[in-house]
């Protein structure tokens, strides 16, 4: 009985003495006094997405027929987290059409190529290029600054001439142009971005 205890006990003592000795690390080599003696050192650099954060909401101003509602929206903010060398990125924006009531009425749709929008320059952070769909200045109307977005268009973009991570900031001023047979009520639409 007390041999088959001793052999366990042996047994454990030489698995926990072969778990210290793994889990320690490799030593170097020896060096005499006068020789210096190196360690190789490794760690990663991690990566993360490329995404866009938009605001929830926004309220232009008002208008009446004829004239312009407008105002910044809030901070687009795009974030490339890959962490890589010679890739760019490229933010599109779109409208769809604005309606109130049912939309179908006379004067209750407010197509997409009434609405204008201007980014402006971004507050930028990181390597590389980056350029404004629309320069600016994105100022209040009239006219309307910007681009009418009857079809996507680069709101923001970012070259290939960059490496590691990189965000972009902006504050876009979006404005429609109001038509004479609008008539009155709260209109409400949806503007789009996404990151490529």
């Amino acid at each position: 009985m007390r041999r088959r205890l001793a052999t366990t006990a042996l047994a454990a003592v030489t698995a926990l003495a072969g778990t210290l000795l793994a889990a320690a690390p490799a030593q170097a080599e020896t060096c005499e006094a006068g020789v210096d003696c190196e360690t190789d050192l490794t760690f990663e650099v991690t990566a993360g997405p490329l995404q866009i954060t938009v605001p929830d909401d926004a309220t232009l101003s008002s208008g009446p027929p004829g004239g312009y509602a407008s105002g910044q929206i809030g901070d687009v903010l795009v974030e490339d987290l890959r962490a890589e060398s010679g890739v760019g990125w490229v933010t599109s924006v779109s409208s769809s059409d604005f309606t109130t009531g049912t939309g179908v009425g006379a004067g209750e749709t407010i197509t997409s190529d009434n609405v204008y929008y201007c980014s402006g320059i971004a507050d930028t952070t990181g390597t590389g290029t980056f350029t404004p769909g629309q320069v600016g200045p994105c100022t209040a109307p009239p006219p309307p600054a910007g681009v009418a977005l009857d079809a996507a268009v680069t709101a923001y973009s970012h070259g290939t001439d960059g490496s590691g991570n990189n965000t972009a900031t902006w504050d876009p001023l979006v404005t429609v142009s109001i038509p004479l047979q609008s008539v009155a009520g709260t209109f409400t639409g949806t503007i789009t971005h996404s990151v490529n």
